[in-house]
């Protein structure tokens, strides 16, 4: 008899052992963190791509000034009651072009591009220098203000051939696409095709092999195809012939030593490296234009790709914020991505009664259960350290980063902001309940400070938590991302009873542990024995389809604190003490 075990068919009688490591595996397969990103315009950075940074430090090197950095330092300094977010994310909208440079042989012919790594106007201030070598090849320096590079030497021989044959004369000529040896020099020669070599070693092995030839290789794991220098016809009879590769040391030079600030390309065809140069300054970097609605949606396109959780346009156009809210819309359904956006308008510049008005008819027009609409517009310090109004954009951002920086299912609700101050200033709880009621998130003044009235989305359809709260709703969004996750190691798998209890065994794991309280776990769903965080796990297959649902109580933010005090007259008896 015969058995299968770990996908052998068994026949001789044995022992054998198999690992399962299925009950090993993360209870949150590949999630990410918290993170919010932020759309807008920099003076730094690749445009419309995600760029991911850990600190505002790395984020001003990188974004070095603009709406997006302005953005990126209130993310990270939400406020005292969260802390910082571990991380945020950018997207730089404009259409930045990058400055270029061409290197030229001693013929003119154009022999390597340079591009600059960074984006923008600032990039036209990289100079490059190209100077003889003190005893071989190039002397480069790439310098940008007081960040510079520079080597001297540089300079590359792969290999080296020489000719001991009985004819008088022997040459060696090197090409884009051949090395041709000749003996005599007039004769007709031998041609390698470099394509047909993977490597110097290999090209010498060839070249040993033609008779009276002989190679050295210096430099054997080479490649030679787009390597070699180009050689004219020149003598290699008992004389070791060097064959350099001068070119592309100079290119491996700028792509290591100088990636901070270029990046080369050598051109097709070329031979030489390049000729002296002066300093000489890059130039065609711009800033590009103001971003159109296209540059807005080819940068939320081009967000599909990351893991974020938060989104954030530095815009206040109308059109861009139902940009975003599709967007987040898109990702949480078929993108299986849950995001949610929060978005701002412009600064003000009539009456606060107004500015409340338009704040109600913007989230009217939204009424999504992902967008958030953040009121009023926040003061700020600019350059010179003057106190300036900023667009509702940014306090969108910094709402954001609150999120990012907790634990999901927790709310900015009643946090206290790091900003200076609310232009217009909003105070009376009338204007609070009317924002409220508008589906506008909203600060205010208080004694404490400038805190969130209600942490809400624009949804107006009904007061469903998970469509208004978006602590609430953020915390299922976790919860179905887990989960899903978790169950995704049973596509493929069979369709059998034991899979019907493994999905269900994998399914209370996980939800187990997202209803571990704090610190230990992340608390996004909450009961106790009489009312548990989840219940009535069912699992069911019908044909290639595996079904799984559960009921779960998500947390829920408290708004209401009310106090109860039960008065009384007071009532007592007193007695005057007759002392004789």
């Amino acid at each position: 008899m015969s058995i299968f075990f770990n996908g052998r068919l068994l026949t001789t009688p044995a022992v054998e052992s198999a690992i399962y490591d299925q009950g090993l595996a993360t209870a949150h397969p590949g999630r990410a963190g918290n993170i919010a990103c932020i759309l807008g315009t920099s003076e730094g950075g690749a445009p419309k791509t995600a760029l991911f940074f850990d600190s505002p430090v790395v984020a001003r090197r990188t974004l070095r000034g603009g709406d997006l950095l302005t953005a990126v330092e209130m993310a990270f300094n939400p406020s005292a009651e969260t802390g910082s977010p571990a991380r945020v994310a950018v997207i730089r909208v404009e259409p930045a072009v990058q400055a270029t440079l061409m290197l030229k042989d001693a013929a003119t012919n154009s022999v390597i591009k340079l591009d600059s790594v960074d984006y923008g106007a600032h990039t036209n201030g990289i100079k490059v220098t190209v100077a003889a070598g003190t005893t071989s090849g190039k002397h480069l320096t790439v310098q940008q203000g007081e960040n510079y590079f520079t080597r001297d030497n540089i300079s590359r021989t792969p290999l080296s051939i020489r000719y001991s044959g009985v004819e008088a004369t022997a040459t060696a000529t090197v090409t884009a696409s051949a090395l041709t040896l000749k003996a005599p020099s007039g004769g007709t020669g031998t041609v390698l095709t470099l394509a047909n070599y993977a490597s110097v070693r290999a090209l010498c092995d060839a070249i040993n092999a033609v008779p009276g030839f002989s190679s050295i290789a210096l430099i054997p794991g080479d490649p030679v195809v787009a390597t070699l220098d180009g050689l004219v016809a020149t003598t290699c009879k008992a004389v070791d012939l060097a064959v350099t590769a001068d070119l592309q040391a100079a290119v491996t030079w700028f792509n290591t030593t100088t990636r901070d600030l270029v990046f080369a390309t050598r051109r097709d065809g070329a031979l030489a490296a390049p000729a002296a140069l002066t300093g000489t300054y890059l130039a065609g970097g711009t800033n590009g234009t103001a971003p159109t609605n296209d540059d807005w949606q080819d940068a939320f396109d081009a967000l599909q790709g990351s893991d974020v959780q938060y989104v954030v346009p530095l815009s206040a156009s109308d059109a861009i914020h139902a940009m975003a809210d599709a967007h987040v819309a898109f990702m949480s359904g078929a993108g299986k991505m849950e995001r949610r956006a929060f978005v701002g308008g412009d600064v003000v510049s009539g009456t606060l009664d107004s500015a409340i008005a338009a704040a109600k008819v913007a989230a009217m027009a939204l009424n999504s259960d992902r967008t958030a609409l953040c009121f009023p517009p926040i003061l700020g310090y600019d350059d010179s350290g003057a106190l300036v109004a900023l667009p509702a954009y940014f306090l969108a951002a910094q709402v954001a980063g609150g999120f990012s920086a907790m634990n999901p299912g927790h709310t900015m609700t009643n946090k206290v902001l790091t900003v200076p101050g609310l232009d217009p200033l909003v105070t009376r709880l009338y204007d609070s309940d009317t924002l409220i009621d508008a589906g506008v998130l909203g600060a205010r003044q208080t004694r404490r400070g400038f805190i969130i009235s209600k942490a809400i989305s624009t949804w107006l359809a009904n007061d469903n938590y998970n469509r208004v709260e978006l602590s609430t709703g953020i915390a299922l969004d976790f919860v179905a991302r887990t989960v899903r996750e978790a169950l995704e190691i049973f596509v493929g798998r069979k369709a059998s009873p034991v899979t019907l209890h493994e999905a269900i065994s994998t399914v209370e794991t996980v939800l187990r542990d997202l209803a571990r309280p704090e610190p230990v776990g992340v608390g996004v769903i909450v009961g106790d024995a009489a009312n548990p965080a989840y219940r009535n796990i069912t699992a069911e297959i019908e044909g290639d389809v595996l079904r799984v649902w559960f009921e779960c109580s998500p947390v829920i933010p408290i708004n209401f604190v009310l106090v109860g005090i039960y008065a009384r007259a007071y009532s007592g008896t007193a007695t005057v003490a007759n002392n004789v």
